[in-house]
């Protein structure tokens, strides 16, 4: 399986946990589908965003190669406009039908991951910490 798919469905699983444990005895299942549906997309967005930064290396890499961006089946232009998207789209959702600290946490995550995450790799090792970070913030985020 795809390992931005495994990590997407890690990233929201670990947001329906928390939204789950949060609810006390009964659960809004419209509430953890926009949660769950608004982290789907800025994880989209983030993963995205992480390919559009990292085409050059993915291109050299033999296990990212295959990837949209690297092998051409996509232009650079359209992984943006897809990236603003499914962030916007994100942020959007989770701030009209959550509230705003789960748009908030969202929006934080996704800077944290791609403004922070992703350039760290190639020159700290704090980047794992930062990766950490950007791991719990899901549960919180439900």
């Amino acid at each position: 399986m795809n390992n931005v798919i495994v990590y997407d469905m890690l990233v929201i699983s670990t947001t329906a946990a928390g939204y789950i444990m949060g609810s006390g005895p009964s659960v809004d299942l419209y509430g953890l589908s926009c949660t769950c549906l608004g982290t789907f997309f800025l994880a989209a967005g983030a993963n995205t965003i992480n390919q559009v930064l990292e085409v050059e290396n993915d291109a050299r890499m033999k296990r990212t190669c295959w990837r949209p961006l690297p092998s051409g089946r996509i232009s650079l232009e359209h992984a943006v406009v897809l990236a603003a998207a499914t962030s916007i789209s994100g942020i959007a959702l989770l701030t009209s039908q959550v509230n705003c600290v789960a748009a908030g946490l969202g929006a934080i995550n996704l800077a944290l991951y791609t403004l922070v995450y992703t350039p760290l790799k190639k020159i700290h090792p704090i980047n794992t910490s930062i990766g950490a970070a950007v791991g719990a913030i899901p549960p919180l985020l439900g």
